[in-house]
């Protein structure tokens, strides 16, 4: 069961169409403990043990990405454990980009938007337009969760963040016309340097968007936000 809980800590590298040769870090996967994620020490010994490997065998690596199914930031040391896998890469592999994928409702203090800063690809995921979508993606039942994730936008100083939207059917469609116009609405104090969109990840609960309606939606935020756009290929 540990075995089993370090391939899923760190997983890879494998090769992306967007970044390259990449390594994954996962925080808060399974850990085989309900309730608990993996501890700092078992993550941060996991990251080193790979990264060690990979540099001594002449692997290429062009980025390390900190994401999971559930949010990073959900990690009651996800400071220490940004920190330490930076370290290492810079030892490691000192030309490598670091990417987060991180959800807006996490962002509600200055400590955690100051995260950010670490990676040179910080990305923030919100793709709801109103209270009751924003619910049924995120499984945040609270009123209001919405509005403070938004404001957890608006409160980002750093310039280089970008906007991660991902659209489809299911669990709830975020991708029809009303829901767009009022996400695109959402967006309008907001003041990422880009914006990329996306299906939803395919699987037994989740309908991705098709192509045509995410260059749809991404034509509306260029011309509405003037915002770069880019149409993931993913």
């Amino acid at each position: 069961m540990f075995a089993a809980m370090l391939e899923r800590v760190v997983q890879g590298p494998e090769d992306s169409g967007r970044y390259g040769r990449t390594l994954r870090v996962d925080p808060t996967c399974d850990s085989g403990r309900p309730g608990h994620f993996p501890t700092q020490a078992v993550i941060v010994t996991t990251a080193a043990r790979r990264l060690i490997e990979l540099s001594k065998a002449g692997e290429k690596l062009q980025n390390v990405l900190v994401a999971g199914e559930k949010d990073p930031m959900l990690h009651p040391d996800i400071r220490q454990v940004c920190e330490n896998v930076k370290e290492l890469c810079h030892k490691w592999y000192p030309k490598v980009q670091l990417t987060l994928e991180a959800e807006a409702l996490r962002l509600t203090t200055a400590e955690y938007r100051h995260l950010l800063t670490i990676f040179h690809r910080p990305i923030v995921r919100f793709e709801a337009g109103t209270q009751k979508v924003f619910s049924s993606l995120t499984g945040e039942r609270g009123a209001g969760s919405m509005k403070q994730a938004i404001e957890n936008l608006e409160k980002i100083e750093l310039e280089r963040w970008i906007l991660l939207a991902r659209f489809g059917k299911a669990p709830a469609d975020n991708s029809s016309d009303a829901e767009v116009k009022a996400w695109i609405g959402n967006l309008k104090n907001l003041k990422p340097a880009q914006v990329l969109i996306g299906g939803h990840p395919k699987d037994a609960k989740r309908k991705p968007a098709p192509k045509a309606r995410l260059e749809e939606i991404a034509a509306q935020v260029a011309e509405k936000t003037g915002f770069s756009v880019e149409v993931l290929e993913d």
